[in-house]
């Protein structure tokens, strides 16, 4: 199967930034964010608008580029991170994980025996539909895959050692958006405690050598957080990129034209 670059970035301790897709479903998005640079994209089947076909004709897109392919499930279900990962995604990220026992239910689903339960279907997108030894496919997948859980509430945060102690989790990413709200300071990201609910989760990530991640639409908190021990880095999406530069493209013509 297909080597996850991602993963092996990570592993020599340097940051990766990426972006998500939410509301863009032709291929056409996927080679703009390659061209761009980005080194993986998210597809956003928790917020964004898509379908189980769009979303994996999009994972198929990213394939093909540079960039590797991860999703946003919009739940913790087998029926939805075992099919994405058979269609090609290397990796899912799982929304609203509070608890050692949902990050457990995540495992059975995203890992193959001896790890989790997950079915064995070999010959899909997620080895580029080619015959394979199935013993050997299942401990790469197992190896090269990546399981991001997501840390986005303040009890999240309060029972974090007991989630990414939770053997067979690789990324412990924080959303920062609800968790400001969780700790009633909606959006207030240099807050005290939200920096101090940031700095848990990665100590934590540090003593059970998982990566910690961050999905964030401010610069200077990507710049600090890749300083202080966050590796996986990635902010906005297709339409905030579309809104952003659509405004700052407006604003210039009309800058332009009372010249």
């Amino acid at each position: 199967m297909k080597p996850n670059s991602l993963r092996a970035h990570l592993q020599t301790g340097q940051p990766v930034i990426g972006t998500m897709i939410q509301e863009v479903s032709s291929p056409f998005i996927v080679h703009v964010l390659a061209n761009a640079g980005f080194d993986f994209v998210y597809v956003d089947l928790e917020h964004g608008r898509f379908g189980l076909e769009s979303a994996v004709g999009l994972v198929q897109t990213i394939r093909l580029t540079n960039m590797v392919p991860l999703v946003r499930v919009p739940d913790n279900q087998y029926y939805w991170i075992a099919r994405l990962m058979d269609a090609g995604a290397q990796g899912v990220m799982i929304p609203r994980v509070e608890t050692r026992q949902q990050a457990e239910l995540a495992v059975q689903s995203f890992r193959f025996p001896p790890i989790g339960q997950r079915g064995l279907a070999v010959a899909r997108g997620q080895n580029d539909y080619k015959r394979q030894d199935s013993l050997a496919f299942a401990q790469e997948a197992n190896r090269e895959n990546l399981l991001i859980v997501q840390i986005e509430s303040k009890k999240a945060v309060e029972n974090v050692d007991e989630i990414i102690s939770t053997p067979g989790v690789d990324v412990a990413l924080i959303g920062p958006g609800d968790l400001s709200l969780s700790l009633g300071i909606p959006m207030k990201m240099d807050n005290p405690l939200m920096v101090s609910a940031v700095e848990k989760v990665v100590a934590s990530c540090k003593r059970h050598n998982v990566i910690a991640g961050l999905h964030v639409g401010d610069v200077q908190a990507i710049k600090y957080w890749s300083q202080n021990g966050i590796l996986l880095l990635s902010g906005s999406s297709d339409l905030d990129i579309l809104l952003d530069g659509s405004i700052q493209l407006c604003k210039s013509y009309k800058e332009a034209v009372a010249i």
